[in-house]
């Protein structure tokens, strides 16, 4: 225990599987700290998941999914799964966003290999773009609703699920992505007169909004940003006439690695204290080596069909630059 109180890394402890999440548990309670639970596959990661709610029922237990489309593969994530990721994107970057209160209960998050691997949109520019909202806020509605735009929120007319915004008369609604409740925003010219949470079933005011001080954060919709005023000449590709460019609707998460060239993944969200648990870390490599080596072969066969310009960057970390970003963490290696 005290070599993970002080930082350091433990090797691997060679444990039965059975021993593995009884250990989780034990060190969640002593050191209390956000721990990332690393495994693989995907069903073992929610086997886990499901485990560890006998184990650790007072945890603020979290997934962070795979996506179903394979890496170059142009599909929707899933509205389910952008929600599940960006919560636990947002949980890990409120304890680096200054005036947001660092969760009572740190989170406890279970992420299958290809989950790890897969891009996000970088920790800095998430920081950057997350804004925290509060009464009596002097905020132009013209330029938030252009915000909310470039964070990746649909303009809707009514609010019904994360990541939609409407705007009518001096009222802004808004569903950040984290929150189990749409926020009303009411302005008095440019001054934020009243934020408060409301039902979307109902559509009525339930009460203050955040912590109950009339306080809410506002993070990016998706994994990536937009920027509305300006031409994404990277990605004319995405049309047949090469000569137009694609709607800024029309872009999606297949486009992450051109709107964002520098690589991040979740590990880069961690907090300095937090802890990285890897359930069986040779399994784990085996299966990070095994995901690269197919999207190698789907990316040659895509290149050769000229479905991808052979000059599209990669959209995923590789076993090393994990390896190499690990290295940083304090790691435990259960067995």
């Amino acid at each position: 225990m005290q070599p993970l109180q002080a930082g350091e890394s433990l090797p691997n402890l060679g444990l039965r599987r059975a021993a593995r999440l009884p250990l989780v548990t034990v060190l969640y309670e002593r050191l209390q700290r956000p721990i990332l639970l690393l495994t693989d596959p995907a069903d073992r990661a929610q086997a886990l998941a499901d485990e560890l709610g006998q184990w650790a029922p007072q945890a603020q237990r979290m997934k962070f999914p795979q996506t179903a489309p394979l890496f170059y593969e142009n599909a929707s994530w899933g509205e389910a799964t952008r929600r599940e990721r960006l919560n636990v994107l947002t949980t890990l970057a409120v304890y680096l966003i200054p005036g947001a209160s660092a969760p009572q209960t740190p989170p406890l998050i279970i992420a299958p290999a290809r989950a790890l691997m897969t891009r996000t949109l970088p920790r800095r520019e998430f920081l950057k773009a997350t804004r925290n909202l509060r009464g009596g806020q002097q905020v132009s509605m013209d330029e938030l609703a252009r915000q909310l735009v470039n964070l990746g929120y649909e303009p809707t007319t009514i609010v019904i699920a994360p990541g939609q915004f409407d705007r009518r008369g001096g009222i802004l609604e808004l569903w950040p992505p984290a929150e189990k409740q749409p926020v009303r925003l009411e302005f008095f010219g440019d001054e934020i007169d009243t934020l408060r949470r409301f039902e979307p079933d109902t559509q009525r005011s339930s009460r203050a909004a955040g912590n109950g001080d009339g306080r809410v954060l506002v993070t990016p919709a998706r994994e990536f940003l937009l920027d509305a005023q300006r031409s994404q000449p990277a990605l004319i590709a995405k049309t047949e006439n090469s000569s137009q460019e694609p709607l800024l609707e029309e872009i999606d998460e297949f486009y992450l690695p051109l709107l964002h060239p520098s690589p991040a993944s979740l590990l880069d969200y961690l907090p300095r204290q937090a802890l990285v648990a890897i359930d069986n870390l040779p399994a784990l490599l085996d299966s990070i080596a095994e995901i690269e080596e197919q999207a190698v072969r789907m990316r040659q066969d895509m290149i050769q069909d000229g479905t991808l310009p052979d000059d599209f960057p990669i959209p995923y970390l590789t076993g090393s630059e994990l390896q190499d970003a690990l290295a940083s963490h304090s790691v435990v290696q259960l067995g």
